[in-house]
């Protein structure tokens, strides 16, 4: 039997969240290719990157040239729009949304950090909501992979970090949460805490291996994900968040959509939360709402 080709970034994040990837699909035989991912962890300013999929370039050229079978992305990095002849074949079970702080002093949370202290992110996501709910914190801009920016906590380069909150768990560093951060502090990323499969499209069984690792819970939501970063005009680094979440109560489901665009200082925003039946409606709705108000020109208004 041919290996099951797998492609992933040849970071230490991304190749922890293949692991278990791995392990789900066995006893298929497997084999692992890390790429370098042009401007993904390298030491290189994420804040104007303006386009969607800037990290996933190389390993999609690999899976439609057909050097690879699977390629591993974390949804918010991957394209907005599906690149023609492939597709996401499955998306695994969602983790927690949430953003979090790591402080050197394990006591410290984000109201109670003294003022003028260090918060280091490279995101314009974070630094916008982090100079709307604290303009007395001095945001330092501080990229690389999440080991990385730990290394300067530690060496005292900044005072807190604030990551994904899943990417300190698939790491196994949990226990260096100080705070998980409320969604109304700091809005999620479209697509956050998302692992999605990507194969070629017609390759059925491929797709055939790789389903029974699908949640379709996660899938709706992603789906309604993209759609507003699709209509928003949206990318993994731009002053635009919000998330899908489905409301069980009974035998009734409904979905919750976010969509929140922010100017890069914090200092406006347009929020739409509205819930309905079907999630991709409810996304659609909330997009031209926020269109309405004036969200797609925001993000360009600082």
């Amino acid at each position: 039997m041919a290996p099951l080709r797998i492609g992933a970034r040849a970071s230490l994040m991304s190749l922890t969240q293949s692991a278990p990837i791995l392990a789900k699909l066995a006893p298929t035989p497997m084999l692992l290719r890390p790429f370098s991912g042009e401007g993904g962890d390298r030491e290189v300013n994420r804040a104007p990157l303006e386009e969607a999929g800037v990290f996933s370039q190389e390993i999609e050229t690999a899976l439609l040239t057909g050097e690879i079978d699977v390629a591993v992305h974390c949804l918010k990095d991957a394209p907005t729009h599906d690149t023609p002849g492939l597709t996401m074949a499955a998306y695994l079970e969602r983790d927690d949304i949430r953003d979090c702080l790591v402080t050197r002093d394990p006591e410290l949370r984000l109201d109670t950090l003294p003022i003028g202290a260090t918060v280091g992110t490279a995101s314009v996501r974070r630094t916008a909501a982090l100079r709307a709910y604290r303009p007395d914190l001095e945001v330092v801009p501080l990229r690389g992979p999440v080991n990385e920016r730990l290394r300067k906590l530690i060496e005292h380069d900044v005072d807190a970090l604030v990551v994904a909150s899943c990417s300190m768990e698939r790491l196994g560093l949990r226990h260096r949460i100080g705070e998980w951060i409320s969604p109304e502090i700091i809005c999620p990323p479209l697509g956050a805490a998302i692992i999605a499969l990507q194969t070629r499209e017609d390759d059925m069984e491929t797709r055939k291996k790789v389903i029974r690792l699908h949640d379709t819970n996660t899938e709706i939501e992603a789906e309604a994900e993209r759609l507003v970063l699709q209509q928003m005009g949206g990318f993994c680094n731009a002053p635009l968040a919000g998330y899908c979440k489905t409301n069980r109560t009974g035998t009734t489901t409904t979905y919750t959509v976010r969509a929140r665009a922010i100017t890069d200082d914090g200092s406006t925003a347009i929020d739409i939360r509205l819930t309905g039946d079907d999630a991709t409606e409810t996304a659609m709705t909330a997009c031209q709402r926020l269109v309405h108000h004036g969200g797609r020109e925001l993000g360009r208004a600082s």
